[in-house]
């Protein structure tokens, strides 16, 4: 079975980041993905008046169907911004509209293309999820109360949430190599 894993280097984060051209789509994706640890299925659903130069939004998320608020980075709300102007978008469009059909956004497929490929152009195995996953380790490993991020993710646990953002096993490890018996 294939699983997903956080990007526990935050250096690989930021090589990733350089994968894309500024302003770009594609990089505006991964930043957003990685910033908000929202699931792709809410990602793309985003409109540009919805997050322009907005603090907050709030959505409906489309797996479990609850209302989310969710605060804006200040440099993702750079990034949209500069994304927004360069590609003369509206309020009414879609952030990650389709080339194809302006009307619409970019496909899951398709989100999941240029995710995989900024993946392999670092040398990592890379989808979405690893992405929201990234977001939830590297917050917990800033600070961010486990029962937080529970929330934030929905869990039923903070034993599902540690396990998602790859902690579990990372502690258990940790027990491993940190007992000390004096010999």
């Amino acid at each position: 079975m294939n699983t997903t894993h956080a990007i526990k280097d935050i250096r690989q984060i930021q090589t990733l980041m350089d994968v894309y051209p500024p302003h770009s789509k594609n990089r505006l994706l991964l930043e957003y993905a990685i910033r908000t640890g929202l699931r792709i299925s809410d990602i793309l659903n985003v409109k540009v008046g919805q997050v322009l130069g907005k603090e907050s939004y709030q959505i409906v998320e489309m797996k479990t169907g609850k209302k989310k608020e969710l605060a804006i980075h200040d440099r993702l709300k750079q990034s949209i911004s500069d994304y927004v102007e360069r590609e003369g978008l509206a309020a009414a469009d879609y952030l990650f509209y389709s080339n194809a059909d302006k009307n619409s956004h970019i496909k899951r497929t398709q989100a999941h293309r240029i995710i995989a490929h900024a993946g392999d152009m670092i040398g990592i195995t890379l989808s979405a999820h690893s992405l929201r996953k990234s977001f939830g380790y590297h917050s917990y490993k800033q600070g961010v109360d486990i029962s937080l991020l529970q929330t934030i993710f929905q869990h039923s646990s903070q034993a599902v949430t540690l396990r998602y953002i790859d902690i579990t096993q990372e502690n258990i490890n940790n027990v491993y190599k940190r007992v000390d018996f004096g010999f």
